[in-house]
């Protein structure tokens, strides 16, 4: 006959007084003062950023993402306003129970990387775009001209229709 079990992890099931016992021998093990700490643990992860410094930094970090295209936002959201909204927004956040997990909470690294790799991104697929232009426009023989129309430019009524059987005046 064997003894009963414990289902999680297979040891044999304890008498509520002997895990009575063993709680209790597991707080004077855990409150014991002469406990040195383990040497090859490893470091625990810095603290979390209060919310508020977080939402006044993401908030700094995507105006001078849109800068370059919006110039006046420069002006608009300087470090001192981007601050005093983050103070706001966290004062809210905290009362009614909102990304108490940061900003990103478990993904938060992901946003992070993706916040500082997409403008960078696309940055780079543009900058590519220009060259191959004009690289293009070097390989151009010089006595032709481009038929390309601009983006958003009139072309000329009828540039595009192909009449069959039309009388030539």
């Amino acid at each position: 006959m064997q003894p009963d079990t414990d289902i999680e992890n297979g040891t044999p099931a304890l008498s509520s007084e002997a895990a009575a016992d063993w709680g209790a021998l597991e707080q004077l093990a855990a409150a014991d003062p002469n406990v040195q700490p383990d040497p090859n643990a490893p470091e625990p992860p810095p603290p979390p950023a209060p919310l508020g410094e977080e939402l006044a930094g993401m908030l700094f970090m995507m105006s001078k993402v849109l800068a370059p295209a919006f110039p006046s936002l420069a002006t608009i959201y300087t470090e001192e306003a981007c601050g005093a909204v983050g103070g706001a927004v966290a004062g809210v956040c905290d009362k009614y129970g909102w990304l108490q997990g940061g900003v990103g909470g478990e993904y938060g690294p992901e946003l992070m990387c993706l916040c500082v790799v997409g403008p960078i991104a696309f940055a780079t697929y543009g900058a590519v775009q220009g060259d191959i232009a004009a690289r293009k426009e070097k390989e151009r023989p010089k006595g032709e001209q481009l038929t390309k129309t601009p983006q958003g430019a009139y072309r000329a009524p009828g540039a595009d229709t192909v009449t069959i059987g039309a009388p030539i005046a």
